[in-house]
């Protein structure tokens, strides 16, 4: 398999060749703010709800190099906005940095179990590129 990579902290661009999970480590910088190593189980959820309708849920993952990843969504009613990621204990605005094109469908799964069903996690262009 060939996938093609970038590093959430500096940016850097690369392509993994192999038959395992990338070895979720960025070869310019060092950094493990990488996009999940395979797939991500989850291993918990945190639904939090106002009186008012508003809400959060905390997905808590870790991919198949152990690593942990936490989304957090904000809600109000079924609309959801993607508003932090940390990957292995590290923030990453999504709203900045240029991080993940989908959720996935693991994360998007358990958000889904909340009631929220319409997700936006639109991004802006990276601005370490």
């Amino acid at each position: 398999m060939t996938l093609s990579l970038q590093c959430y902290r500096c940016g850097a661009e690369y392509t993994y060749l192999g038959e395992r999970p990338h070895p979720a480590q960025c070869p310019s910088c060092g950094s493990s703010c990488v996009p999940p190593a395979g797939s991500l189980t989850v291993v918990d959820s945190v639904h939090w709800e106002s009186a008012n309708g508003l809400a959060k849920v905390w997905v808590h993952s870790v991919d198949e190099r152990d690593r942990p990843f936490e989304f957090e969504v904000a809600a109000h009613g079924r609309r959801g906005k993607l508003v932090a990621i940390k990957v292995d204990g590290v923030s990453i605005d999504p709203q900045i940095d240029k991080t993940l094109e989908t959720l996935p469908p693991e994360v998007r799964a358990e958000i889904e179990a909340q009631r929220i069903t319409n997700i936006n996690i639109s991004t802006v262009t990276n601005s370490k590129a």
